[in-house]
């Protein structure tokens, strides 16, 4: 049975992703988090006494969790189709979508104090895209198709976010399609 201070630290990552859905994550505070998750503002910093412990909390559960929900279409249809399954979730939760991309900012800035983390996290999901890629037909080693495919991945749902007439799963179709043919070429030429 969970304590009762795990209790309040679920209950507070949930009130920090409902925070997160409704406003832009630069404007969540522990007021807006304390809001959503029911409880005094007291406690959110008694339970997370940095606000960066909460942030990778949130990371924690809610990436990792679409991440590894999804990853059984890595394993069922391939690579391609997981990162596409992957930007299909990130249309419908955009607010997902605008938290890893801040949290990308706060990765490459090795002053950080979650910089680490953020970083284990990004390499962690590269390397499973490479491992899934080494299933797959294609002439590019997996590493760098995994490189083209997460540019893409990650591009894409960055367009989305500040392009109005972005849409980001044709454009992945139309890309991958395009991948495969030079991926088939450097299989042939090699």
């Amino acid at each position: 049975m969970p304590t009762p201070d795990a209790d309040l630290r679920a209950r507070i990552v949930s009130g920090a992703i409902e925070a997160y859905r409704a406003t832009d994550f630069h404007r969540v505070g522990p007021d807006e988090v304390a809001e959503h998750a029911g409880v005094p503002v007291a406690e959110v910093g008694r339970a997370f006494p940095m606000w960066e412990l909460l942030v990778v909390a949130v990371i924690d559960r809610w990436n990792n969790g679409s991440r590894l929900a999804l990853w059984p279409v890595a394993e069922r249809d391939g690579a391609v189709a997981y990162l596409r399954a992957r930007l299909e979730a990130g249309i419908t939760d955009p607010a997902l979508v605008r938290l890893r991309i801040a949290v990308l900012s706060a990765a490459s800035n090795p002053g950080h104090p979650a910089a680490g983390w953020f970083r284990t996290q990004y390499t962690r999901a590269f390397e499973d895209l490479t491992l899934a890629l080494v299933r797959e037909p294609r002439g590019a080693s997996p590493r760098h198709a995994a490189e083209q495919l997460m540019a893409l991945f990650e591009g894409l749902q960055l367009q989305a976010m500040v392009r109005d007439d972005a849409e980001p799963l044709s454009g992945f179709d139309r890309a991958v399609a395009r991948m495969r043919v030079g991926w088939a070429a450097a299989r042939v030429d090699a």
